[in-house]
């Protein structure tokens, strides 16, 4: 096949996996509009979006149990998009609690399967790189489509434009688009596994020495943690900072959100120059040190020192994305154990439950002493993980001087 074909069905796999990730953020905005209209109350609310997450597990759980040959990698991408094209109509229709509930429900199902399946397809897709192309596509897609959902849907609901159909409309249209592509490169997406040549395995050597599960359980804990942080501040963030840090713009918080995945991006594509472990070691740190910097915030209740907590989780969460992405992609390409895969993402996706528990200490606490537990608890996490990938490092590190030797 040829670098042209090759390129055309990544970004066929691209724009799915972008679809698939703005399906799960394009209704956060509406949520407010369901309460005034049908006045669903904050607990219904909550169980949306909890059920969007149980049907995300759910379907990385299954599917890392089924065996799907490479040949046939489009039927499951088939399944993630109808699964989203359905959702799609049921939300653009939903006007009773049950409706949404199993709209967002078939969102979550379809982002599961995407997630699983697209990963694996980009990975067979370059495998015949030495890179990290196919991490790059899927961590880029992912925080795009999760970024860009709300700003959508917000300027909808601002203008007043058909604001419950017109973002599903767009959904739909990309959803299409993304069948239609994936069709196009059929041959390409399931053509078989290429013997990885001498040459890429002298190239690709010092990539991989060392790599084993433990690698994997570092990644996982280091994604845990940011997509935890990344969640309290996009869920919790704009009530605190009006409640708590006396920041009255709703606009400014909006832009600072904003900015904070565009950030993410940013560290995306500038970490992707760095070695997978150098990346990850960097996004740790840089994680500790933003769980520090907003514990400090909470003390001097200043939001500028909140601000740059938040731009320097929003690098940690890019840096730390890509660069655990890259080793769980290449420890379940040298294991054929693509379920690996599943589990980074089935761990990121339980973290996002994390800032429930500073919800529930918010109502028996005051805003201050929930705020230092929650940060004290994320801080002892994000210690251990600093501890836990230095670790790795180092082992890996002697199990590359002794192979040498």
């Amino acid at each position: 096949m040829s670098d042209r074909q090759t390129s055309r069905a990544g970004m066929a796999l691209a724009l799915a996996f972008f679809s698939g990730m703005l399906s799960s953020s394009l209704p956060t905005p509406l949520y407010p509009v369901y309460i005034s209209l049908y006045g669903f109350s904050a607990s219904q609310i909550m169980a949306v979006f909890g059920v969007y997450a149980a049907g995300v597990l759910f379907a990385l759980a299954f599917t890392a149990k089924v065996h799907i040959r490479t040949s046939l990698y489009t039927r499951p991408l088939y399944a993630g998009l109808t699964c989203v094209l359905l959702s799609s109509l049921l939300m653009m229709f939903a006007d009773n609690f049950m409706i949404l509930i199993l709209g967002r429900f078939v969102t979550g199902l379809g982002s599961g399967i995407l997630m699983a399946y697209i990963n694996r397809s980009l990975i067979k897709l370059f495998d015949t790189e030495v890179s990290n192309t196919a991490a790059l596509t899927a961590s880029a897609s992912l925080i795009l489509g999760q970024a860009i959902g709300p700003l959508i849907t917000g300027e909808i609901v601002h203008r007043g434009f058909y604001a419950l159909k017109t973002p599903y409309i767009i959904l739909f249209i990309l959803v299409v688009m993304s069948i239609f592509g994936i069709w196009r490169s059929r041959l390409v997406i399931n053509r078989h596994c290429t013997t990885v040549t001498i040459e890429r395995k002298s190239a690709g050597a010092q990539s991989y020495r060392g790599l084993c599960f433990r690698d994997v359980i570092v990644c996982c804990m280091a994604i845990f943690l940011s997509w935890a942080m990344a969640s309290t501040f996009m869920s919790q963030g704009p009530t605190l900072a009006r409640s708590y840090f006396n920041v009255a713009s709703v606009q400014l918080v909006s832009y600072s959100l904003s900015a904070f995945l565009l950030v993410a991006g940013i560290s995306q594509i500038v970490m992707r120059k760095k070695h997978h472990y150098s990346s990850l070691k960097i996004g740790v740190v840089a994680q500790l040190a933003a769980v520090l910097l907003a514990l400090s915030s909470v003390h001097t209740k200043a939001p500028s020192l909140l601000f740059i907590s938040v731009m320097l989780e929003g690098f940690a969460y890019g840096a730390i994305l890509v660069g655990a992405a890259t080793i769980v992609n290449m420890v379940a390409r040298q294991s054929q154990q693509h379920h690996l895969i599943n589990l980074l993402y089935i761990v990121g996706y339980v973290g996002n439950w994390l800032p429930f528990s500073l919800s529930v200490m918010m109502d028996h606490f005051t805003q201050e002493t929930a705020l230092n537990a929650y940060l004290i608890l994320c801080s002892i996490l994000s210690t251990c993980i600093f501890l836990s990938a230095y670790f790795a490092v180092r082992c890996q590190n002697i199990t590359g001087r002794t192979r040498k030797n």
